[in-house]
């Protein structure tokens, strides 16, 4: 998205999304829906995301329907017969495309437009704040009840339309498009009214011929949703209003009124609004017109720092939200003390809200003592929120090792889980950073950690954030040989816990080959636990010795599937590493079933020419027609009774490392639970055969860097500074944009084809089974 100042025509960049329809609730947070996510929220602003270099702001736009982004809904007009056509086509893999919902041709969204917040005054106050998101494709309008939940808000459908629609048709023609909250407290809806509303890309030739795309593209309709006894208000012509009449309008309790009345005032930039409007910010019963007069003062460039005084003090928690905003006006002029020590107050406010935007805030205070104070005071409150953690750390690109030392006395902090890893993404800003002094406040700490375990994740995260600044630790600390000659021999010590013995492994990926290399893949034998094997692996990865790719296939025989498969993904990262694997696939040591169809296309593709050959040579590309031969052969899994306790096992064999069910599992595709609603036949086809449809997000990038690896994955975030890749079991590389040579979608998924291998019918009933059943947690 963007933003752009109509006066000063200056332009920017927002946090952005969606597809039709964008809207905001009383208090400034921004909506927006796209075809198959039919409610979403914002979750920060964008200018907060790029200034701290060494920290990635997970992304803005949050799913927040607790039914899921392609939720049920309740159409009572009939399916169209060119729809019901192109389905069973679909299936069948007459026509490519996405198959959805099971098959089905409808009942779940799949044309969400034009959310819109009900901000207007005709109906019940209960009904303040529901959303209201249209699905064309379904002729109805759907309603959401939105709740606050900490820092996040959720949307559920209300109670008593728990199986109907807010608003549905009989009629197919019947498009609702957006909606409007209108003049007379009512809400509007925009019909597009149309004979077909599909994009004609979706269309199969054979299926357009018979249809006219424009019918009824002379029609439209307009609705107005009225209460019961509903009495029509007399208009108002806020055009013709005076400045006083405006500024009094900002206490109307129809959003419709309060926003138009701000326009005008800003339009017409009368400064004999500055009086009235000071006056209403201090005398005003409602927060809503307290909090309109703040931004209009603002919009007038008569916001004095007396006045955000008064709002930072107001009794309502979102203007003090709004008015932690303004006070950054006044950071790089000069800090009064008394906004110091207001602002340090607010970091122990009641209210949630309050304290996240002031910990967005405090990043903008530019070399000031009390923003490590405020921002360790408010990571000691709400330490278990992702969220949180993430403001904060986003205002760390100074004061890291403050805030750290700040934070060590408090056992709630040292001792939970969610402390744990803030501290340490603490401690990888303060390793990127490479001040002296903070990192010996971190070296004092962890030579007296209770917990070797501790200290291996901590160590490493400093050597992590140095490398992020083309350090070493090395180079910042003279001692730096002890702890990786610690790691070392607590690696490889069979009696030591297994939990620290990971973490050992993982620090020795730190070193070099000539310093770990044995001792890492002495681990890699069958009397080591899974899980130490898996980290040798991927401390193994880090190191470009060649070596390495020679080891791991000369070790090969010795491999589990589980192992294989992770060592592939490192065989593939260097071009040497990758000449080496199509060699032993050329030699028969290793057979090539062990790639799949996605790390084929990438070596068949890959940039290097002595790859690229040998995998041409070595690797046929697997025709896509198989696919259908294989459906054809599972079909009777449809039919057959499964055993859900079987069924989860296989899920753990084979999908727990890219999906979330019943409380397991990893992020790479799609949670399971969002698509069990889908039906066990759809499901079948998309383990079957996962590229028939791939959904943008999940579809594979290959990204290519300047120091010569080649990484795969989906694309989990995108900033101005760096790319997010995401590779099975929630593994995840942050590739810096100055670092990346060449970034590419495949156009195919990342599950790859062949899954079925070794599994009768049976089995995929189980499985099918399991992931029907199976409770969401």
């Amino acid at each position: 998205d963007f933003w752009f100042d109509p006066r000063t025509l200056e332009i920017g960049a927002e946090a952005g999304g969606g597809q039709y329809g964008m809207s905001y609730d009383n208090h400034g947070r921004k909506y927006v829906c796209s075809n198959s996510h039919h409610i979403q929220a914002f979750m920060y602003d964008g200018r907060y995301a790029e200034r701290n270099s060494f920290y990635n702001m997970p992304p803005a736009l949050v799913d927040i329907a607790v039914d899921g982004p392609a939720a049920e809904v309740y159409r009572i007009s009939p399916d169209e017969a060119w729809r019901v056509i192109r389905t069973k086509w679909r299936i069948s893999g007459v026509v490519p495309g996405i198959v959805e919902g099971g098959g089905r041709p409808s009942g779940y969204f799949t044309a969400a437009t034009g959310i819109t917040i009900y901000r207007g005054n005709a109906w019940p106050e209960e009904n303040l704040g529901d959303a209201f998101i249209g699905d064309a494709g379904s002729n109805l309008v759907h309603r959401k009840k939105i709740r606050p939940r900490g820092v996040e808000v959720f949307a559920e459908r209300p109670p008593d339309e728990q199986k109907v629609e807010f608003l549905a048709s009989s009629d197919n023609w019947f498009r609702p498009v957006n909606m409007a909250n209108a003049p007379d407290g009512t809400l509007y809806i925009c019909d597009m009214y149309r004979e077909v509303i599909e994009h004609p890309w979706s269309l199969p030739d054979s299926i357009k011929k018979f249809l006219d795309l424009n019918s009824g593209s002379d029609r439209g309709r307009i609705y107005r949703v009225v209460p019961e006894n509903f009495k029509q208000p007399k208009p108002v012509r806020l055009g013709k209003a005076s400045t006083k009449e405006l500024v009094a309008t900002l206490e109307n309790s129809n959003g419709w009124h309060r926003d138009t009345a701000a326009r005008l005032i800003y339009e017409r930039q009368d400064k004999a609004a500055i009086p009235l409007l000071e006056k209403l910010l201090k005398n005003s019963k409602s927060p809503l017109a307290r909090l309109h007069a703040l931004h209009a003062l603002d919009g007038l460039s008569a916001l004095k720092e007396s006045i955000v005084l008064a709002a930072l003090n107001d009794s309502d928690a979102f203007v003090r939200e709004h008015a932690i905003k303004f006070s950054e006006n006044y950071f790089h002029g000069g800090m009064s003390d008394q906004l110091r020590s207001t602002l340090t107050r607010l970091a122990s406010d009641p209210e949630i809200n309050v304290r996240y935007q002031l910990a967005f805030t405090l990043g903008e205070v530019k070399h000031h003592f009390f923003r490590p104070y405020g921002l360790a005071t408010i990571a000691r409150q709400d330490i278990e929120s992702p969220w949180m953690q993430a403001a904060i750390l986003s205002s760390l690109a100074d004061d890291a090792g403050e805030v750290f030392t700040k934070l060590l006395p408090y056992p709630g902090i040292r001792n939970s889980k969610a402390g744990q890893e803030f501290l340490r993404q603490v401690v990888v800003l303060v390793g990127a950073k490479n001040k002296s002094e903070e990192i010996g406040k971190v070296l004092d700490f962890i030579s007296r950690a209770p917990d070797q375990a501790q200290m291996f994740v901590l160590i490493r995260a400093l050597a992590e954030g140095l490398q992020r600044n083309n350090n070493s630790l090395a180079s910042a600390v003279s001692y730096a040989n002890d702890f990786f000659s610690s790691a070392s021999k607590t690696a490889g010590d069979d009696n030591a816990n297994e939990a620290t013995r990971v973490e050992a492994i993982h620090l020795l990926g730190l070193s070099s080959y000539a310093e770990s290399g044995k001792t890492l893949l002495d681990l890699l034998n069958l009397k080591q636990p899974q899980a130490l094997q898996l980290a040798a692996i991927s401390a193994l990865s880090r190191f470009n010795d060649p070596q390495v790719g020679t080891e791991l296939i000369n070790r090969w025989n010795e491999l589990t599937p589980r192992l294989r498969s992770e060592a592939v993904s490192v065989l593939l990262a260097r071009p040497e590493r990758a000449a080496a694997l199509l060699q032993a696939v050329e030699s028969g040591a290793i057979r090539p079933s062990v790639l799949d169809s996605t790390q084929i296309k990438l070596l068949r593709d890959h940039a290097d020419k002595e790859v690229r050959r040998l995998a041409v040579k070595v690797l046929a590309a697997k025709p896509a027609s198989t696919r259908q031969q294989v459906m054809d052969s599972f079909i009777p899994a449809l039919d057959l009774k499964g055993d859900a306790a079987h069924g989860k096992k296989i899920y753990e064999q084979l999908c727990l490392s890219c999906h979330r069910l019943g409380g397991e599992g990893y992020t790479l595709g799609p949670d399971l639970v969002t698509v069990k609603t889908a039906g066990k036949e759809k499901t079948l086809v998309n383990i079957l055969d996962p590229n028939r449809e791939v959904r943008p997000e999940f579809n594979s990038y290959v990204v290519e860097t300047k120091n010569d690896d080649t990484l795969l994955g989906i694309l989990a975030n995108e900033t101005a500074t760096s790319v997010t890749l995401r590779q099975a079991y929630g593994k995840e590389d942050v590739i810096p944009r100055a670092n990346i040579a060449k970034m590419q979608s495949q156009g195919n998924s990342l599950m790859p084809e062949g899954l079925e291998a070794g599994l009768r019918p049976q089995d995929l009933a189980d499985l099918l089974e399991y992931i029907e059943t199976a409770e969401n947690k």
